[in-house]
């Protein structure tokens, strides 16, 4: 995603048009005498590509501690308090477990700014989904938001976030990669056939379904029609692949792909997928129940 090189140097700027202030250098970016490496590159939507769309990890970048775990949550939405209740379940540790978030931290829900607080308090490993980018989109008042930003619905949000927030969720990548366990997350899903690298951020971040075209080859679909069929169904690994974005599929569970978005913030459960970290155990799900409906079903 980052082609011809090293982003060139600039000087670093307020990150939106809502708050003046500058994105420190502790906040996630490298800098330099009051200069910070920013990428150039942009998503379909306009907004910035992260500095790392792919990172892979090693066994000691994610549980440093003997016995750890991988909790893997599904889209948020700004149910803060689900996640809260779920950790409570899934008995989390921080610094011993790891908690992985699947992307869509934001929108739908009633705490999506608590939901990006408790992630980085915890450490979180998380990958972009498609609401995030949509923060980033009307923040950079880019894409549907083009000049003007009043038009998103939760733009309540931009306030209640700092710049070293949109930061945070701007440098989120758009796959995590745990090679040692075969095992990677991205938000919404992968097209069979493609290497992780070639995989496009709209299917990425809206894949739900696949279809084959004319020439026998794999297309990525944001709908369902008469000739796609799910994505996880026709992916074949080697990779596990964990994701979440297709609520209406609730839990999915394939040979290869796990589906965790339950809908919770349509009322439904909250889903995490815990992995020990040496995969020593087989994986296991926890769910707790949504406090009540927070928003009706709908595409997106």
């Amino acid at each position: 995603a980052r082609s011809g090189g090293l982003p060139r140097l600039r000087p670093a700027r307020p990150m939106g048009p809502r708050h003046g202030r500058p994105v420190c250098c502790d906040s996630g970016g490298a800098c330099l005498a009051g200069f910070r490496w920013v990428t150039t590159a942009r998503t379909h939507t306009g907004t910035p590509l992260p500095l790392r769309p792919h990172l892979k990890l090693a066994r000691a970048d994610v549980c440093p501690s003997p016995g750890g775990r991988l909790v893997i949550v599904g889209d948020v939405h700004g149910c803060a308090s689900e996640l809260r209740c779920l950790l409570d379940k899934a008995a989390f540790r921080p610094g011993v477990d790891a908690l992985v978030l699947v992307g869509d931290l934001v929108n739908k829900g009633p705490a999506s700014a608590e939901v990006i607080r408790q992630a980085r308090d915890l450490k979180a490993f998380c990958v972009r989904g498609n609401h995030d980018d949509q923060v980033l989109e009307a923040w950079h008042r880019v894409g549907r938001y083009a000049g003007i930003n009043d038009q998103y619905a939760n733009r309540c949000l931009l306030d209640e976030l700092s710049s070293s927030d949109i930061h945070w969720l701007q440098e989120l990548p758009l796959s995590l990669s745990f090679p040692w366990l075969r095992l990677a997350v991205v938000h919404a899903g992968l097209v069979p056939g493609l290497p992780l690298e070639a995989q496009s951020f709209k299917d990425l971040a809206w894949i739900r379904d696949v279809y084959r075209d004319d020439r026998g080859v794999w297309q990525g679909s944001q709908k369902p029609s008469k000739v796609s069929q799910a994505w996880a169904s026709a992916w074949q690994g080697p990779e596990h692949i964990v994701f979440g974005h297709d609520a209406r599929r609730k839990l999915q569970r394939h040979e290869f792909a796990t589906g965790l978005d339950t809908g919770c913030c349509y009322g439904f459960q909250l889903s995490a997928l815990v992995v020990d970290a040496d995969g020593e155990k087989e994986p296991s799900i926890c769910q707790v129940q949504a406090a009540r409906v927070y928003t009706k079903p709908a595409d997106g």
